[in-house]
């Protein structure tokens, strides 16, 4: 069979495929970012890559313009090498960082901070050092070994109580010193012991004994493991401070950018394995980054608190996942007990323990569970909303009485798929878009200050806020020509209007930004499927948005968004701004403070029982919520009145047919 060397630029990395392996196969064999949304199902055309060298063949024409295709445009996924090729991926493809770790980088700022968490009432992590200087045995106090020190334990940790048998072999050498003679040795009584005790279940564990006091030495590990981003803190159990933090980009983005594309490659030979395998060796890096600069040993580390949607923990553990995706919607496990990090993978102290936060269900995972534990919303007796917004918008609404949850298939709009111009918030993506009544009508900022690519998440809501108030479209999400003072053009492949947002001779980008008819109706379809969830819980239990006191914003894409572009287009309720918190990584806040806290860890799981979780694929309510809710804002108007007095206000008003 022949064999081909691929050479990707950039990066100047290089592999050899068999004929017949896709560009896109290449790529992940030399560990090159292509983004490929979709995972290679051919259905986002964003894998885009340029062929400066060697030949391919395959289809390759859609999603792509004839100009780009004469400067030797292809889609990875769809092409296959027939010679040696030089490719390069052009700069809308890339993912900065995505091999690195960012502490203190700019794309990974909102992620991995510190001190967002509200601190324990009272320190008492799940897993504690205790120091004890045990009496020595005699002939009227014989205690064994090992009851002597789980009687010592048991006065500072009241409970069940268990001790391996590794443990209890090794136990009579800790607590005594080998006194050397000429011929022989004995036995001299030290007792000055620690032990180290986890909580697993119902049951307290010593997980290791050490000579000495070593209870300063006890530290554990907050994990976020995001879709696209994994986060991990590093904690002092002893004092409950966070002496580090770090993040990466997840290594499975390379097998799609959402968790369905995601399930579906892990039906594939070997794909399960390789989606845990990238998910290991992700926490693993950044473990190894947090060690190094905490002067801290592997074995220091005691236990992993993972949080995380229903997904990505499925992977983690390795557990069968393709049944999330299918009717009824039934995962392997909600609330896996606490097993050793080992048998995932993880290299910390070898008993140390891995704990995952309880989910609600498929599609509401255990980052939920610790967002609604950080906001204290199950406390209070104000009601609350708590949103996450992402491909799959996750809502909760409650207070202390009642907990409700529902999840949204909004959709990837927001993630950069099925928009022409979309991508992730890294270098070169346009984050923020203000419009003006005088020329230039638009100025934009991308997240580093980089000449612009593309529009991230946040920059896509701006930029739709924008155009409605301006009248560039309508509240039906029509483009209006004659609003957009000369920045209409036509699309040469269909004759369609695009609007160019930036044009590149302007900002010294590689391409000029636009936005299509198509790409309006995409955003409206993923806002109004958050809005009609949202609508849809507060329906349910009889209440109105005008008596949510308070609504929380979750993940760290929540810390940039512009809450007044979200009400004009009605992705968030019309109430007023300084109702709206935003929590930044809630999922690592909530985390840390189960793992400091065994009572709050039992409270997360308290909460996780409570709350009644709404499908909304079976709600035929939903679905004509769903349709009312793709307009601008909402077909009825007097809901976001404060949108109503700006679009007056803008003579943008128009109200679209059939509203």
């Amino acid at each position: 069979m022949a064999h081909f060397r691929i050479r990707f630029l950039p990066d100047n990395l290089e592999t050899t495929v068999a004929a017949g392996k896709t560009l896109l196969d290449a790529a992940r064999e030399a560990n090159v970012y292509v983004g490929a949304i979709c995972g290679g199902e051919r259905i986002c055309g964003k894998c885009r890559v340029i062929i400066r060298e060697g030949e391919v063949e395959g289809e390759s024409t859609e999603f792509l313009t004839r100009d780009e295709i004469r400067r030797g445009y292809v889609l990875a996924c769809q092409v296959v090498p027939i010679t040696d090729l030089l490719v390069e991926v052009p700069p809308e493809s890339r993912l900065t960082g995505y091999k690195g770790i960012g502490v203190d980088s700019e794309q990974f700022r909102d992620f991995a901070h510190r001190g967002a968490e509200r601190p324990p009432a009272a320190l008492a992590p799940i897993v504690e050092k205790y120091f004890f200087d045990l009496p020595e045995p005699t002939l009227d106090d014989p205690t064994a070994d090992q009851e002597r020190l789980l009687e010592a334990v048991s006065k500072r940790r009241p409970g069940p109580l268990q001790m391996g048998l590794k443990i209890t072999r090794e136990l009579p050498r800790v607590l005594r010193r080998h006194e050397a003679k000429r011929t022989s040795w004995k036995w001299k009584w030290d007792g000055r012991v620690t032990a180290t005790v986890g909580m697993r279940a119902d049951v307290n564990e010593v997980l290791c004994v050490e000579s000495g006091n070593t209870a300063d030495r006890n530290f554990g590990l907050a994990l976020d493991v995001g879709t696209t981003t994994v986060v991990a803190h590093l904690v002092d159990l002893s004092c409950g401070t966070t002496r580090e933090a770090a993040a990466k980009y997840n290594s499975q983005l390379e097998f799609g950018a959402d968790v369905v594309s995601r399930i579906n490659h892990a039906r594939q030979p070997g794909g399960a394995e390789a989606l845990h395998r990238a998910i290991v060796q992700d926490v693993e890096t950044l473990i190894e980054d947090l060690v190094q600069r905490a002067h801290v040993g592997r074995g220091d580390i005691h236990c992993v608190v993972a949080a995380g949607n229903t997904a990505m923990l499925h992977f983690l553990l390795g557990l069968e996942a393709d049944l999330i995706r299918l009717s009824p919607f039934v995962p392997s496990a909600t609330s896996p007990p606490p097993l050793r990090a080992a048998e995932v993978g993880l290299g910390i102290h070898p008993r140390g323990i891995l704990y995952t936060v309880p989910m609600v269900g498929s599609y509401v995972g255990g980052d939920i569970t610790a967002g609604v534990l950080g906001s204290g919303m199950c406390d209070s007796e104000r009601l609350a909303l708590l949103l996450d917004i992402g491909t799959n918008g996750e809502v909760v609404l409650g207070s202390r009485e009642f907990t409700v949850a529902c999840s949204a298939s909004a959709g990837p709009a927001f993630e950069g798929a099925s928009v022409s111009c979309g991508m992730r918030a890294t270098s070169g993506a346009i984050d923020s878009v203000r419009f003006f009544q005088r020329e230039p009508m638009v100025a934009a900022t991308t997240v580093d200050g980089s000449p612009p690519v593309g529009l991230c998440g946040t920059g896509l809501i701006d930029a739709l806020s924008g155009m409605l108030l301006e009248g560039v479209v309508d509240r039906a999400g029509r483009f209006q020509v004659a609003r957009a003072r000369g920045r209409f053009r036509e699309n040469e492949e269909d004759g369609q209007p695009e609007f160019v947002l930036v044009a590149a001779k302007e900002s010294g980008g590689p391409r000029d930004v636009i936005l299509t008819q198509a790409d309006v109706e995409n955003l409206v379809r993923t806002k109004g499927a958050i809005y009609a969830a949202t609508d849809s819980l507060v329906q349910s239990v009889g209440v109105s948005f005008g008596q949510i006191e308070r609504v929380y914003i979750a993940g760290a894409f929540g810390n940039r968004l512009d809450i007044a572009s979200c009400v004009n287009i009605g992705l968030l309720p019309d109430v007023p701004v300084e109702r709206f918190e935003f929590l930044g990584n809630s999922a690592i806040a909530g985390a840390k403070m189960m793992m400091l806290s065994h009572h709050t860890f039992d409270e997360a799981r308290r909460i996780r029982d409570r709350v009644t979780y709404q499908e909304l694929m079976v709600d035929q309510a939903y679905m004509e919520r769903f349709t009312s809710a793709c307009f601008l804002p909402h077909t009825d108007l007097s809901r976001f009145p404060s949108v109503a007095h700006r679009l007056g206000a803008h003579g943008s008003g128009s109200v679209p047919a059939g509203a």
